[in-house]
């Protein structure tokens, strides 16, 4: 146990490495294992999502010209735009990446509201869906791995995910203050809350 501190300031070294390396390039990802190799199909130069198709659209050179190739956002598993942006499309959803790892950490601005004519749409800062959003607040995801399904990051199912197979981490959740998040930021490190828990956990074994 005495190594533990050696172990963990060598996590977050390694992880302040990583995101000073260049991250994958933009494009379409048919899948996540085609992410973690940054292996882009369609590559390009920019992508964004969506198009008045609904579509996918990643920005390509072809020559000297710019084309836009249109990609069914259900056929691939996410994107990078030109901004070095990672989206994730899960269940009809767009969740943006923040953190890659073991736990993946995401979050979404996207609102589902309620509309008197049409139902349930989404809303999003600018009016998407008919909706003009003011004021919004980022929600955030997780999930274990990057093909892993997506939660709601809170304590509730972080425990009931993890109680089996890291106690010690589930404990550390379960023993935030009042005044602390899962989702408060170091900008020295990094990571999130969240992320630094589990890193102490897996050193802490």
């Amino acid at each position: 146990m005495r190594f533990a501190p050696f172990l963990l300031i060598g996590l977050l070294a390694s992880g302040r490495a990583q995101a000073q390396q260049p991250g994958p390039p933009p494009g379409a990802y048919r899948s996540a294992a085609a992410y973690r190799h940054r292996q882009p199909r369609p590559a390009g130069t920019d992508a964004f999502y969506p198009d008045k198709r609904g579509q996918l659209v990643v920005v390509a050179l072809q020559g000297a010209r710019s084309v836009k190739l249109r990609v069914a956002p259900d056929s691939v598993w996410g994107y990078v735009s030109g901004k070095g942006h990672t989206v994730r499309f899960y269940r009809g959803q767009e969740y943006q990446l923040e953190h890659a790892d073991t736990l993946c950490v995401y979050s979404s601005t996207t609102v589902l509201v309620e509309d008197a004519r049409m139902g349930p749409v989404i809303a999003t800062p600018g009016g998407i869906g008919g909706q003009t959003l003011n004021t919004y607040t980022p929600r955030y995801f997780f999930s274990l791995g990057l093909s892993g399904l997506i939660f709601p990051l809170t304590p509730r199912y972080l425990r009931e995910l993890y109680a089996a197979s890291n106690p010690r981490f589930a404990g550390a959740v379960s023993s935030l203050r009042i005044d602390q998040s899962l989702t408060d930021f170091d900008r020295k490190t990094g990571f999130y809350r969240v992320t630094t828990l589990y890193q102490q956990s897996v050193a802490g074994h």
